[in-house]
């Protein structure tokens, strides 16, 4: 019987960084370049739909819908291929890893469909418990604190349930909602002690890169000031570019790392329960 080790899968993460380091560091030139195409695409795509209409009002409109939609699903489209990569490479370490293990096939197809799967689930789930809380809210006393704190408690037992099912998408072929609740049965405790303590060293990381990120930032700007500059802030190119665009280039080379050491443990709880019989 395989045992399932909370402490050790959330620290997965950084092992596949120390023993992997090489294939992190092409995922993090990955997502640049993705990045570099996926404006290339975004700009041509709104010139398109600016050119489809008539006047400016419908343009302006149409552009942002369209390059919002370009980069939210190609951005998503990026991320979900590293963590393909990454299951593959945790899943079927025999399989001849190619270029880093990144693939575009019927494994990042269905992790597609999965995200999609999720986000529409998520957004049912908290329209659902919106309504729910607003009518408890009418009930006055202390009902809309309990039902806050009870619909907190499920999202996380649900997010908990089906967390296992991107490794199981990418390991069975199956879509990997059923697996993840099958395989998580009475091990919700367990997990939740997982990603608190990957989140806890995750948080430790951020902070430490953005402390790091933001002297050199500073070092750019001639130390004119210590703030970091703010990749929503329209002014802040015009303001201080060099800055601006160091702190886009680390973050989207960063972002690969961050996805190792939060999605990894994920990947070993499924490889040690998976090996486990299951509980009657």
């Amino acid at each position: 019987m395989s045992s399932f080790s909370a402490s050790d899968a959330a620290l997965e993460g950084f092992q596949v960084i120390r023993a992997q380091w090489r294939v992190v560091l092409g995922w993090c030139l990955f997502s640049l370049l993705s990045f570099v195409g996926l404006v290339v695409v975004a700009f041509i795509a709104i010139v398109l739909a600016t050119l489809a209409v008539a006047t400016r009002e419908q343009a302006s409109a149409a552009g942002g819908v369209v390059g919002g939609a370009v980069f939210v699903l190609g951005g998503a489209g990026i991320q979900l291929a590293v963590l393909g990569a990454l299951y593959r490479m945790g899943l079927r370490p025999g399989a001849p890893p190619g270029l880093y293990y990144l693939r575009f096939s019927r494994d990042e197809a269905r992790l597609f469909a999965l995200w999609l799967t999720g986000v529409a689930l998520f957004a049912g789930l908290m329209t659902a418990g919106f309504l729910a809380l607003r009518w408890l809210g009418g009930l006055g006393g202390p009902w809309a604190g309990i039902g806050t704190v009870g619909f907190l408690a499920l999202v996380v037992w649900l997010a908990l349930r089906l967390s296992l099912a991107g490794p199981a998408n990418v390991d069975t072929g199956r879509f990997g909602l059923a697996d993840s609740w099958r395989l998580t049965r009475r091990r919700v405790w367990p997990l939740l002690g997982m990603v608190a303590l990957a989140l806890c060293l995750l948080m430790l990381i951020f902070i430490l890169l953005f402390i790091v990120t933001a002297l050199i930032q500073a070092a750019i700007g001639g130390f004119h000031t210590l703030a970091p500059v703010s990749l929503s802030d329209p002014e802040a190119l015009a303001e201080r570019p060099g800055a601006y665009v160091f702190a886009l280039i680390a973050e989207l080379l960063i972002a690969p790392v961050y996805l190792v050491i939060a999605q990894a443990p994920f990947l070993a709880a499924y490889k040690a329960l998976s090996a486990t019989p299951a509980e009657a």
